[in-house]
């Protein structure tokens, strides 16, 4: 190989090299200077509620069972052998005020009326005989006796036998009466709107009085009994002592599933003592026609005895305070609020009560106040917010 050939084999790469670097460092020295940016920052992201001063009421929750208002066992006062019962006489079954449950054979009280009547007859017989055998007497002591103003004894005249007579005639008006009331109660009947709750009779059997045979409620009105909290209590109106009548009202929720059902009711008095082991006062609630008898109109079911219902009550109404979500509350009693700088602020807030979904702030926030709801980690005063916007995907 020629020395010319070598030479070239050894420089040519060489040189391209150098080449490249040449060009490469006219690029570099040619090329234009980057922009310098400033990177913007927005700010956390938050969501933020508009605290607002207005009235609001208060609601009170609780839970109970339903009761009945009026619970009573049936007992015949005169004894027999059963000789009708109403169809409708079994367990749930459902009478109004004087319908008629069963009767008692009356037979022997119709006699017993009779014999009544008869010794009633007589004794009025044997009054009006004494009341002529006294006129005459008196008559004749008058003639007897013209000149002379003494009285004359009263046995003469008849005055006490007429007394006796007299107080026999009452005494057997008053067995009259009795035996009626006898009969009348071989009849009985239900003493409310009620429904058998218990019933131990059929057709034949023997009852003897004073023996209880069933048990009824009525279904006017139902009862719940709602223990509470004695802090609750100072919003709520509960009549008590001589004052009577309706208190606060709520509404009684039953839920079946994934409806709601609701009633309407009131709170008319507390038991009158607290429960030494809860310390919550028991209030009773009352609701009218839980079984929609009397207006025919039942939303749903029928708010029967035993059924476990939530009630939410209405309290009383608070004027100019600031409702909040219970969200917006921080701990060590403090609220975040977004500036008109968009800069957060930590503020210092007075708790007026705790309810289930809001916080009531008696003082630290103005109407207006934009609260923030969102949880954030490594607050401080000043730091940069952005308020989520309806709409806004970010």
């Amino acid at each position: 190989m020629s020395l010319k050939t070598k030479l070239l084999k050894i420089f040519l790469p060489l040189v391209i090299v150098l080449f490249g670097i040449g060009v490469m460092a006219v690029l570099i020295m040619n090329r234009p200077a980057p922009k310098k940016e400033v990177k913007k920052e927005l700010g956390a992201l938050v969501d933020i509620y508009e605290a607002k001063e207005e009235d609001y009421q208060v609601v009170v929750k609780g839970t109970g069972t339903v009761r009945a208002a009026q619970e009573i066992s049936v007992i015949p006062q005169v004894s027999g052998r059963v000789t009708y019962v109403s169809p409708s006489f079994k367990d749930g079954g459902f009478f109004k005020k004087g319908e008629l449950l069963f009767k008692i054979e009356d037979i022997d009280y119709l006699l017993a009326l009779e014999q009544e009547k008869a010794s009633k007859a007589k004794a009025e017989y044997e009054l009006e005989t004494i009341k002529s055998s006294a006129r005459v007497a008196r008559t004749e002591w008058g003639r007897i006796n013209k000149e002379k103003t003494t009285e004359p004894n009263p046995l003469v005249i008849y005055e006490p036998q007429l007394r006796d007579k007299m107080a026999s005639l009452d005494s057997a008006n008053a067995a009259v009466e009795q035996a009626k009331l006898a009969l009348e109660r071989t009849r009985i009947k239900a003493p409310f709107n009620c429904l058998i709750r218990r019933e131990n009779i059929d057709l034949g059997q023997y009852v003897s009085a004073g023996n209880s045979v069933s048990t009824l409620f009525g279904t006017d009105m139902a009862e719940i009994i709602v223990p509470l909290p004695l802090n609750e209590l100072e919003w709520l109106i509960i009549p008590s002592g001589r004052a009577r009548g309706k208190g606060s009202m709520a509404y009684v929720q039953v839920n079946i599933g994934e409806k709601k059902f609701l009633w309407q009711s009131w709170i008319v008095r507390s038991l009158g003592e607290v429960d030494p082991k809860t310390r919550m006062m028991q209030v009773v609630f009352s609701v009218e026609d839980p079984y929609g008898i009397k207006t025919g109109d039942v939303p749903g079911p029928v708010l029967a005895v035993g059924t476990f219902v939530d009630i939410k009550i209405q309290g009383k109404v608070l004027s100019s305070v600031i409702s909040i979500p219970r969200s917006g509350f921080r701990d060590d009693s403090t609220v975040w609020v977004m500036d008109e700088t968009r800069k957060l602020r930590i503020k210092k807030v007075e708790m007026l009560r705790v309810e289930h979904e809001k916080i009531l702030i008696r003082e630290g926030l103005s109407h207006g106040d934009l609260v923030i709801m969102t949880t954030l980690s490594g607050v401080a005063n000043g730091m940069k917010l952005r308020p989520i916007k309806k709409g806004d995907g970010s």
